[in-house]
């Protein structure tokens, strides 16, 4: 798989942040994710139905950048060009179709599964032989049979390995569906701007070429409105929203925002005094600017899928570990699925590795149950509570409620270190 840029970014981008950025500089793959991607060094957040807004700067942090948008074939590309490069006994079986899964377990055996069930709750992971040899079997579609110490499925939200394995998961439908397009705008940004709506947030982030990509939150009704839209219709319908006034009146108590600021400010930096952490940027953030206007939709007509929250109940077995969206998938509004996703990576080569140095079993389920799944499920199930919290907390939009989210947003914005340390844990996955 080659990566070669079209006229116009695909349609399917993702947001990558500094944490992810130091996996794909591992991996060798950075380089060429950079040389086709669009950075960003500064993110506006701000509220439909209040004056309340956030104002994020990469320099308070005393880095380069928030974060990439890069097309997600790109990071595909780029990472299976960086495994090629380097070499050893890596053999690409590409296209394949797995059959069935086979793996050693006390799960008590079943027969074989040639596709995964709708309902995920078919258990078909045992065969004699995997007990006898101990590893685990993938049955190709083409007869092959490959036996592994360990199988990574990274296949996805539908994930049929996961559904192999007979691993359930929880979760649920948000009843939206999440819209993307490729605009052209009237400036170039180097700013990601997401407006939080009634109906979901509304994000306008920079792409690669000068382009910006849209992903738009929003009931299924007005997704298929939108997706018939022209061009030029489209454009008018997304400046409509994101610059339309705030439907609240003036936030309650503005005036005791800034020495309840300052007082919050004092307070918490002298936490981060005491931590030796935390960066430079203590002051409030910018003012609220306008972004740039959208002129039309360019390339693939705009288009939506289902947003839903679904994890898995396990993350591993033994000579089995699900990572990325088949082990959690999450809302896309603030862009950190594919970010838990590298996180999932990182965590899990880190622990194969300690297992080769001590020469341990790369498929043991207590190492990969302790090393690996027991940390990135901490890590994501903060990061799902934060981001349905956040999106219920949006949701409401009775008067007083929606003045308070204001004042909230407002005391976020001024207190830097409050601000900043919300911003480090977006692009890091830490405080």
């Amino acid at each position: 798989m080659t990566f070669a840029p079209r006229p116009y970014p695909d349609l399917r981008v993702s947001t990558i942040t500094p944490g992810s950025i130091a996996v794909l500089q591992r991996a060798g793959a950075w380089e060429q994710v950079l040389a086709h991607s669009a950075s960003f060094s500064s993110m506006q957040v701000w509220d439909a139905s209040s004056p309340g807004h956030i104002c994020w700067d990469a320099r308070d942090t005393g880095t380069e950048r928030m974060g990439v948008v890069s097309e997600n074939n790109l990071l595909q590309a780029a990472l299976l060009a960086a495994a090629e490069r380097a070499g050893g006994r890596t053999e690409f079986i590409w296209p394949a179709e797995v059959k069935a899964l086979r793996l050693p377990s006390d799960q008590p055996e079943a027969g074989p599964a040639t596709s995964a069930p709708a309902s995920e709750s078919s258990a078909t992971s045992t065969s004699g032989s995997a007990q006898r040899h101990g590893l685990a079997e993938l049955h190709l579609a083409d007869g092959r049979v490959l036996c592994a110490r360990l199988v990574v499925a990274a296949d996805g939200a539908g994930s049929r390995i996961r559904a192999m394995a007979g691993l359930r998961t929880w979760g649920w439908g948000y009843g939206q569906r999440g819209l993307v397009a490729t605009v052209t705008t009237s400036e170039l940004s180097d700013t990601a701007w997401q407006r939080f709506l009634p109906t979901g947030p509304l994000a306008l982030l920079p792409a690669r070429d000068g382009f910006s990509n849209i992903v738009w939150s929003t009931t299924p009704d007005a997704a298929a409105a939108l997706e018939a839209m022209s061009p030029r219709d489209f454009a008018a319908a997304v400046n409509q929203v994101l610059r339309a006034p705030p439907t609240g009146g003036p936030l309650p108590g503005a005036s005791l925002l800034g020495p309840l600021a300052n007082a919050v400010g004092a307070g918490l930096g002298a936490v981060v005094g005491r931590g030796g952490g935390g960066g430079g940027g203590g002051g409030g953030g910018g003012a609220m600017r306008d972004p740039p206007l959208v002129l039309e939709w360019v390339g693939t007509s705009p288009k939506s899928f289902p947003l839903q929250l679904k994890q898995a109940g396990r993350y591993v077995l033994p000579r089995l570990a699900l990572v990325g969206d088949a082990a959690h998938a999450v809302h896309p509004m603030a862009g950190q699925g594919v970010n838990l996703g590298f996180g999932d990576a990182r965590v899990l080569a880190e622990a194969l590795a300690g297992a080769v140095e001590a020469g341990g079993d790369l498929g043991d389920g207590r190492l990969l149950a302790q090393a690996y799944e027991a940390p990135r499920r901490r890590a994501v199930m903060t990061m799902v509570t934060a981001l349905d919290g956040i999106k219920k907390a949006f949701q409401l939009q009775a008067p007083p409620l929606a003045a308070l989210r204001g004042v909230g947003l407002e005391l976020i914005n001024s207190v830097g270190p409050l601000r900043n340390g919300i911003m480090q844990y977006a692009m890091l996955g830490e405080a």
